[in-house]
């Protein structure tokens, strides 16, 4: 690794829950404090300081809530008051010209601080899944143009200007259920990972349209019940998690096509989500309390991961991100 210090936050989704801080230099990790909160779901780190969406920090309430905590030398302070996303289980979250947008999964709508509520209709072929719209992502188009959302229940990502007017909406195949989305380091593909499906669909991107070019397996193991999680882009590789098998997923994008070239254990159960930081990678496993770290060695085709001796526990590790 590089000489720079990261700090490192990760959202523990629990009543006595919170964000953990730490930093990275030289591959090693200190712990430098603890901001507790009330079931952390996602968070942002932007110019106005960490966003943070909350399950449900009303009493008495199932929505979900937002809270902005301003940086001062990488510590969270002066939070924000709580505000209510006006749907349940708000599960992403970003800012975009000025105003937050969270996703509010169960109840399949699109909030923006700005007091518009977009709340989608239909439903997908998946009766136990699908039954309804549950829009899991919202982030800013590669070219900070637009707004980009992912609804898992009607299969499809919508594109919005900041208003949430529609300006597209491009589908996944027919039942896979889109989750997130990563972007190649150029902004002219998109990669969404299907979280029924096990897969990796790849658009196009141009100016507020997604054009659907192939959609390729992370899970060639064929086990039952498994589901695919986050996705990440470091250079022309895409990872993905997938919890089931329990694994982190290697693909190559060479421009052209996207090659699934293997996967790893991920070292716990359910890896809701996971971030590579230079050489290294992190692992938030939901379900064992704990976070696992690998260093990465890829060269062409050939990628290895070595599982490190070190992990960090915590209850419920829900999200990564790094600044």
């Amino acid at each position: 690794m590089s000489d720079r210090l990261y700090h490192l936050y990760f959202a523990a989704c629990d009543n006595a829950g919170g964000l953990y801080h730490y930093t990275l230099q030289d591959g090693a990790l200190k712990y430098i404090d603890f901001t507790p909160m009330h079931r952390p779901m996602y968070m942002e780190a932007n110019e106005s300081g960490m966003d943070v969406v909350l399950q449900f920090p009303f009493e008495g309430s199932r929505e979900s809530g937002i809270v902005n905590y301003k940086i001062e030398d990488f510590r969270l302070v002066n939070p924000s008051g709580i505000v209510s996303t006006k749907g349940r289980e708000g599960c992403h979250i970003c800012r975009f010209e000025g105003n937050v947008y969270v996703a509010n999964y169960s109840s399949g709508s699109l909030f923006s601080s700005a007091g518009k509520l977009e709340v989608h209709e239909g439903k997908g072929p998946n009766p136990y899944r699908q039954e309804m719209p549950h829009i899991h992502y919202v982030h800013p188009t590669p070219d900070g143009k637009y707004l980009l959302s992912v609804d898992l229940g009607l299969d499809a990502v919508y594109t919005y200007d900041k208003d949430l007017n529609v300006i597209s909406i491009a589908h996944v195949p027919a039942g896979e259920g889109c989750r997130h989305l990563a972007f190649s380091e150029d902004g002219k593909t998109v990669f969404c990972v299907n979280e029924l499906g096990s897969s990796i669909t790849v658009f196009a991107y141009e100016d507020g349209t997604l054009t659907p070019h192939e959609t390729v397996s992370i899970l060639p193991s064929g086990v039952e019940g498994n589901t695919a999680g986050a996705i990440r882009v470091s250079g022309e590789y895409v990872f993905a998690s997938n919890r089931g098998e329990e694994t982190i997923a290697v693909c190559r994008w060479n421009g052209k096509e996207l090659k699934y070239l293997t996967s790893f254990p991920c070292g716990g159960v359910s890896p809701r989500d996971f971030l590579p930081v230079e050489d290294l990678l992190f692992v938030t496993n939901e379900r064992t309390n704990n976070v696992t770290i690998y260093r990465l060695s890829c060269d062409g085709d050939d990628v290895r991961a070595e599982k490190l001796p070190e992990e960090l526990h915590m209850p419920n590790p829900l999200c990564v991100v790094a600044i």
